[in-house]
């Protein structure tokens, strides 16, 4: 679903149950919450459900593909900036051509450029994973993540078919939302019942695989 079918929803959206990503218990809806986020023309006020695991009592909230955990614009967008000014586009450029603000759009790089070898690396895992070859990646770490999203996202798409969301939505998907998230150890999420993203290194040289 896009935002705007996302909002009209309302509380009536649903969604699969899954298992607990923290100890793969059932999982319950529990409530939820508001949220804002920037549309092109306006602020879109969605629902975001939240599930309790029975078995560890812990709540996760089910963040849909368009979305990014504690982002205020669209996966999408924020994805298409970093492609741009990765690609040698200035910031403020791409910041006036989308109307953002530039010190939003000057953070998004910046988490994005701390976060790119384990991104890399983790993407690179997941389209081995899914059956493809390990790709060959960039030396420089920002294009080689986005190297490696495009390789794990044209796997998935030869696997599950065409209704996956777009390259940013997918790595919201498999990320939990968490892809650009301010923490130092991404966490990946699992999905249809099973864990997508293998081990991947991470800052200090540990490996994760637990989803928030």
């Amino acid at each position: 679903m896009d935002v705007e079918s996302y909002e009209a929803a309302g509380r009536k959206v649903g969604g699969p149950r899954r298992a607990c990503p923290d100890c793969r218990g059932p999982l319950i809806y529990w409530s939820g919450y508001r949220r804002f986020v920037r549309g092109r023309d306006r602020v879109h006020r969605i629902w975001i459900r939240r599930c309790l695991c029975r078995v560890c009592t812990r709540s996760h909230a089910l963040i849909p593909s368009f979305l990014l955990v504690r982002r205020y614009d669209p996966a999408g967008v924020i994805g298409a900036v970093l492609a741009r000014s990765v690609s040698g586009i200035g910031l403020r450029t791409v910041a006036a051509s989308l109307d953002l603000p530039h010190t939003t759009v000057r953070d998004w790089r910046w988490r994005f450029r701390a976060r790119a070898p384990v991104l890399a690396a983790g993407f690179g895992s997941l389209a081995v994973a899914l059956g493809g070859a390990a790709p060959e990646l960039s030396a420089t770490p920002e294009v080689a993540a986005l190297e490696a999203l495009a390789g794990a996202w044209d796997q998935a798409r030869a696997r599950f078919g065409g209704s996956l969301p777009g390259p940013f939505g997918f790595a919201t998907v498999v990320s939990g939302g968490a892809w650009l998230a301010t923490n130092t150890t991404p966490p990946w999420a699992g999905l249809l019942g099973g864990r997508w993203m293998p081990p991947v290194p991470t800052n200090d040289g540990r490996t994760t695989t637990d989803a928030n």
